[in-house]
């Protein structure tokens, strides 16, 4: 027989395992993080272009041409990158001078990002000149420079902004108050989805003329439900337009995952009580904490030294009518599942639809507003 003090010694050895282990998986992923930070490129220097219209509306971007020239007024254009193809008159026809794919010229929709090639040796000339192609036409800038002695401060990051004219564009230093980030703008931009949501969902119940406690059972459901489908129309749908960083795909893919699991999770329920509606959203607290690691981990292996963001993407034209879509469709079927047998599945999905249509019109008219707080 083993004597006491060895037993005690194992059980102690035992239950120090999983601290041992956290910590070598923690040791073992800060390393990573070190090496890939280490071996990381220097970061680039890289301008962002903005293109608005006289009201400061944004102008859609068909193709564009950066253009390098000794003069401002630009008597020999020299193509440096292209984005896209611009073929009507005005535009260069000569072949890209800068071939290395560390240089970048990337166009969509309202933006342009140029990114200069950290390592490159090529001596640059004194201006650079834009030619862009939009519906009603080609349009051109003067010279202009970019360069720590020229007119505009062009170090690290710089922002102008490109003003589209009749016969012309303009480019000055983009000078606005910084705007808030899509992440400063989520809990507002929640807050007022579920006053708006929940006071037409009363309204509707209330019309129906259902008994209190389902009511409140509705209006509790309809809440929970508006924490798995708001962060997928925030985060994942917009993730997916161009200039959009891997970090931000991540979470909107986790926030995604979320949504289809608790929501499949909820509409296996046979009946759903406030009790059970609380376990739910207990667990949905106990998931972001562990959602967090996951996603930092998944960063650690995908995106460890992006700089900026691909131009791929689709347009908010496509992004945002799936978005709506993807929360119509998706609370029609859980308030269904949650108020059988009160609810039918068109008395959900009118609900949904009115729901989900006084949020968006909301959204429409309070966001550009939201965007312009310093």
């Amino acid at each position: 027989m083993p004597n006491r003090a060895w037993v005690l010694q194992q059980v102690s050895l035992r239950s120090l395992r999983p601290f041992v282990l956290s910590l070598g998986i923690s040791a073992i992923a800060l390393l990573f993080a070190t090496i890939v930070q280490a071996n990381a490129p220097a970061p680039p220097t890289y301008a962002w272009f903005t293109f608005t219209d006289a009201a400061s509306k944004p102008v859609m971007v068909q193709s564009a041409q950066f253009v390098e020239c000794e003069t401002i007024a630009c008597e020999r254009p020299v193509l440096l990158l292209q984005s896209g193809t611009c073929q009507v008159n005005g535009c260069l026809r000569s072949v890209p001078a800068l071939t290395s794919s560390l240089h970048r010229f990337d166009c969509a929709e309202q933006t342009c990002l140029y990114v200069v090639d950290p390592i490159s040796d090529r001596t640059p000339r004194r201006y650079y000149k834009l030619i862009v192609q939009f519906a009603d036409g080609v349009r051109s800038s003067q010279g202009f420079r970019l360069s720590q002695k020229g007119q505009f401060a062009f170090s690290t990051s710089d922002r102008l902004q490109v003003r589209v004219q009749a016969g012309e564009l303009t480019i000055a230093p983009d000078t606005s108050a910084s705007h808030p980030s899509r992440l400063d703008l989520f809990w507002i931009a929640f807050g007022l989805t579920q006053v708006t949501e929940l006071a037409i969902a009363a309204v509707v119940l209330w019309w129906l003329k259902v008994d209190r406690s389902f009511l409140v059972k509705t209006l509790v459901a309809i809440a929970f439900i508006n924490l798995l489908t708001f962060p997928v129309v925030w985060w994942f749908f917009p993730s997916l337009q161009p200039f959009h960083y891997r970090a931000e795909r991540v979470v909107g893919a986790l926030s995604l995952v979320v949504a289809i699991v608790f929501g499949l999770l909820l509409a296996r329920q046979s009946i759903v009580t406030l009790k059970t509606l609380g376990k739910f959203f207990g667990g949905w607290l106990l998931s972001l904490p562990l959602l967090a690691i996951l996603g930092f981990l998944v960063l650690l292996f995908f995106a460890p030294s992006e700089w900026l963001p691909s131009a791929s993407g689709f347009t908010a034209r496509i992004t945002l009518p799936a978005s709506e879509l993807f929360a119509f469709g998706g609370e029609t079927w859980l308030i269904h599942r949650v108020s059988q047998p009160m609810l039918s599945l068109p008395k959900a999905g009118l609900l949904s639809l009115l729901m989900n249509t006084a949020s968006l019109l909301l959204g429409l008219l309070l966001f550009p507003t939201l965007q312009h707080i310093p």
